[in-house]
């Protein structure tokens, strides 16, 4: 297992060999004498703790602390000053400029391997909520993700249910496929009559053989590497770029074309039959698109909770916490009122095909 890394920087030389009695068996044990040879090895070496002296000729501690916090670094040491004086006034100064922790000289090995003990127990804290903040945030950006699609879905759903007849439907279903990034086509059949669009080609005789030949194998959904078939009633997507490199975003994907094959092939019952049952099946397509954002919708903030919730039990007061909570109010914020709009929309929309269908 790789050694921890501590850097020590102090021009008394006996510092430097009571550091090496301690820890060059434990740690990877760097030591420089001045402000700028230990500037550079922080840059280089990138430790996680830095014993660093006050008083020294040329840069102080002090300036090489400033310094150190002005460095882009993956993740900054944890700074522990020395010094032989230890009034308020110096301890004060130490923390203003960013070190987490001071002793005093001479030093006491018990107390010293003390503090570095809780430092790297700090920086494996810190780490650890790190990562789980990055997963809180991915989470948080896969739902704001799924209710972008979800929002291409919605304005999909409002546009099919005013097409009035198949070309229409055919072209508004073309363009809320283009807005994922698909190229696809999309067939509608009428008592042996076929109409077949594509994005790509217009009407390719091609790709409407292979659809009726799909739809008669009565399955729902059929794929083959890139390419996905969505049956539905008269109503046949064929999906041409389905991203199979990206197994999760291929997944939610084919949840929002079947839902919006689902979607196509009611209208085009109403179209066909002329009647209201077409419009309470799309009712409750719409009903299920709702319930399942009001599931995700549970789910994202629970998580985003419980992330919160450990943050504060780790960290309690430390006011490096502050930052990462706020990601997470950030993240929780835009996630609601996002959601709530697409909600509003999605309940007035099922409100509407409810006063269709009682009228009809």
């Amino acid at each position: 297992m790789e050694k921890h890394r501590m850097l020590v920087i102090d021009d008394d030389p006996i510092v430097s060999q009571v550091m090496q009695m301690l820890f060059e068996t434990e740690l990877q044990l760097t030591c420089k004498v001045t402000g700028e040879e230990g500037l550079k090895a922080v840059a280089e070496e990138k430790p996680e703790i830095v014993l660093l002296d006050i008083e020294m000729e040329g840069m102080d501690g002090y300036e090489a602390c400033r310094r150190i916090r002005q460095l882009d670094l993956p993740f900054q040491p944890y700074v522990i000053f020395v010094s032989a004086h230890s009034d308020p006034v110096k301890r004060l100064a130490a923390y203003s400029v960013g070190g987490e922790d001071f002793v005093s000289k001479p030093l006491q090995p018990e107390e010293l391997v003390r503090k570095v003990e809780q430092a790297l127990r700090y920086r494996r804290e810190i780490h650890e909520l790190k990562s789980q903040a990055r997963g809180a945030m991915s989470v948080a950006m896969s739902a704001m993700t799924d209710s972008s699609a979800l929002g291409i879905c919605l304005q999909y759903f409002r546009r099919l249910f005013q097409a009035v007849d198949s070309g229409q439907l055919m072209r508004t279903t073309l363009d809320a496929l283009r807005e994922f990034g698909l190229a696809a086509s999309v067939q509608f059949r009428d008592n042996g009559e076929v109409k077949t669009l594509s994005s790509e080609s217009g009407n390719s005789q091609l790709e409407s053989l292979l659809l009726q030949d799909l739809s008669a194998e009565r399955q729902r959904i059929v794929c083959y590497d890139s390419r996905c078939a969505f049956n539905y009633g008269p109503v046949s997507l064929l999906i041409n770029n389905m991203p199979v490199d990206d197994i999760e975003r291929c997944g939610k994907l084919k949840d929002y074309l079947a839902l919006m094959a689902e979607g196509a092939a009611e209208r085009a019952e109403v179209m066909i039959q002329d009647g209201a049952a077409g419009q309470g099946q799309a009712g409750a397509t719409l009903a299920a698109m709702i319930e399942s954002q009001r599931t995700a919708q549970a789910d994202a903030r629970a998580l985003l909770d419980a992330m919160r919730a450990r943050m504060e039990d780790m960290l309690g007061n430390e006011p490096r916490a502050a930052l990462l909570l706020g990601l997470v109010d950030e993240a929780q914020d835009s996630l609601g009122k996002l959601q709530l709009r697409q909600m509003r929309e999605l309940e007035s929309l099922g409100r509407r095909l409810r006063g269709v269908a009682l009228r009809e």
